[in-house]
């Protein structure tokens, strides 16, 4: 396995209910990845900003960090661990 960090804005579909988020699908690279599961949430703080994790395997198999950032809505692929 091998692990890189990306940090590049995504576009995601998210589903919002009962106050917290569930990211469903995004497009990265022209590509899009659907969402199998989702392993793990976790919020960090950067002052008054609130940035929230998620740790995700897609479609393909591969493994994925998602950065949601409220400070400007902005979503990210943090980290990605390739199969292989």
């Amino acid at each position: 396995m091998r692990f890189e960090d990306i940090f590049e804005s995504i576009e995601v579909i998210s589903h919002f209910k009962d106050g917290t988020m569930k990211p469903l699908r995004f497009r990265w690279n022209s590509r899009v990845y659907k969402i199998q599961q989702l392993n793990g949430h976790w919020v960090s703080h950067q002052g008054y900003t609130h940035q929230h994790h998620y740790s995700v395997i897609s479609d393909s198999s591969d493994y994925f960090e998602l950065l949601f950032d409220s400070s400007n809505f902005d979503w990210q692929i943090a980290r990605v661990c390739l199969d292989g």
